[in-house]
């Protein structure tokens, strides 16, 4: 045994200290995807991102669905703090999000202000500090997204917003009772 745990030294030592040759870092990584035309790209997100405001303006769900490329990663945390994540399919998405955005009040008005930081050709992070109004209330927040390029097509591959954390752990709002049956004819 202490043989073999010679030998194990031995080799870990020669591989940390063998002369590697060093990797070119030009032809890896950010250095070798250089963005070719950062105002051209941002004005394809700034025309995807305002296309999805058009659609959620009209509720056209299957829209804001589309520009999604599936599974989409989302993050959010709860009202304490605690952070969770997980990637949704389509499927899942759409049962979780549906409800939800067809219940939105009608007279919901939303602005953006985005900050787009290509990071390539294809891929590019974007913050949005939104404006959100109901009738008298005014509502602020931030969310990120990461964008990639599908074929010709941008399409969101991940959301983070805080706050949106233990929503399946609340409780269910109860359903309005049945009316009562109507009253039959008096019996004499």
């Amino acid at each position: 045994m202490k043989k073999l745990m010679s030998v194990c030294a031995v080799l870990v030592a020669m591989s940390v200290f063998a002369e590697e040759p060093v990797a070119d870092l030009t032809k890896l990584g950010p250095a070798a995807r250089k963005v070719t035309d950062e105002k051209k790209t941002k004005k394809e997100l700034e025309a995807f991102f305002k296309a999805g405001d058009e659609a959620d303006k009209k509720g056209d769900f299957e829209a804001a669905v589309a520009a999604i490329d599936f599974p989409v990663f989302m993050a959010t945390d709860d009202l304490k703090g605690v952070p969770e994540a997980a990637s949704y399919s389509k499927e899942a998405y759409v049962a979780m999000m549906k409800p939800m955005l067809e219940g939105l009040p009608k007279d919901l008005v939303m602005t953006h202000k985005r900050t787009i930081v290509v990071l390539s050709d294809s891929l590019a992070n974007v913050v949005d500090d939104w404006t959100q109004t109901v009738g008298k209330v005014k509502t602020t927040g931030k969310n990120a997204t990461l964008v990639v390029k599908v074929g010709a097509d941008w399409k969101l591959k991940s959301m983070v917003e805080a706050g949106w954390g233990g929503m399946s752990a609340a409780p269910a709002a109860k359903p309005a009772p049945a009316p009562a049956p109507a009253a039959g004819p008096a019996k004499k």
